[in-house]
């Protein structure tokens, strides 16, 4: 009996295969499922940022507008994998998470992480979005931000934009809240963990607390730092981190010793960056 007319050869089951991966590959990127989001956006090539949300990184990020053409675009494709990769959800009156939201939250992140190409804070795959101030059932308190070891990142919107009136007073949720993100997936087991050196953490860790001591025994407002940092080592972390993008010129005269420990850690130099994008503006 022949059954050649029914037979499935080689080049049909290629065929099909990569049909299937086709499909897969298809569902992936263009799908919001949260358990797509959370398992699978990660395996994802990097992608050209969409066109809807390039402004608000130019209008709101000087890192990112000091960054020369190629590094610009591997922040931008750093920014979309992020916004890929989340699931960005609308609480307290907020109906829609816009694209300014999602760019202004994505650029925070990546330009903590330019350091750490690999580094997409995964463990925090939802973020929630609250207009103002907003009640936490867990610390009973209202807060502007909060970054949870259960894998949520909530934020203020009020807030966190109020940190991008000012772009160069040391004060931005967005950055504060990231940071504290960057030291949690660091101790969090989870695939980004301890990627950074812990050796050079604790080195810096010793100075913040010489700093601390410092704030603590002289008048308010004589340290770069504002007061909020003497919390605890987490929130000095966070403080410093928001000064080192904002205030780069400041913080590295003020104590180098604590800027370059913490140029390593984060394995970026703004001061040198924001130095540079000014020698070239002006020589051109």
């Amino acid at each position: 009996m022949d059954n050649t007319g029914n037979s499935f050869g080689l080049p049909q089951l290629i065929i099909a295969i990569l049909f299937v991966i086709g499909y897969a590959f298809f569902h992936v990127r263009y799908s919001d499922a949260p358990v797509i989001k959370r398992n699978f956006k990660r395996f994802l090539i990097l992608r050209n940022l969409e066109n809807r949300y390039r402004p608000f990184l130019s209008k709101y990020f000087i890192f990112y507008n000091a960054l020369d053409p190629s590094q610009r675009i591997i922040f931008e494709r750093r920014v979309q994998k992020f916004i890929d990769m989340k699931q960005f959800i609308p609480r307290g009156g907020i109906k829609e998470v816009t694209a300014e939201m999602k760019a202004m939250i994505a650029g925070c992140a990546i330009q903590i992480t330019f350091g750490y190409p690999e580094v997409y804070f995964r463990h925090f795959w939802r973020i929630l979005i609250y207009p103002d101030n907003y009640y936490s059932a867990i610390t009973r308190k209202y807060h502007k931000g909060e970054v949870n070891i259960g894998g949520i990142i909530v934020l203020s919107w009020k807030g966190f934009s109020e940190g991008f009136m000012d772009p160069v007073d040391g004060r931005n949720l967005g950055f504060h809240e990231m940071a504290h993100a960057l030291r949690l997936i660091n101790i969090v087991d989870n695939g980004e963990y301890d990627f950074y050196d812990r050796t050079i953490m604790n080195e810096f860790e010793a100075e913040a607390q010489l700093e601390t001591v410092k704030i603590l025994n002289s008048p308010e407002g004589t340290s770069l730092f504002r007061n909020y940092c003497v919390t605890n080592p987490d929130e000095f972390f966070s403080v410093a981190v928001e000064c080192f993008f904002e205030r780069p010129a400041d913080f590295r005269n003020y104590n180098p010793k604590l800027y370059g420990l913490l140029s390593l850690i984060l394995k970026s130099d703004p001061f040198a960056l924001y130095s540079s994008s000014k020698s070239e503006k002006i020589a051109s």
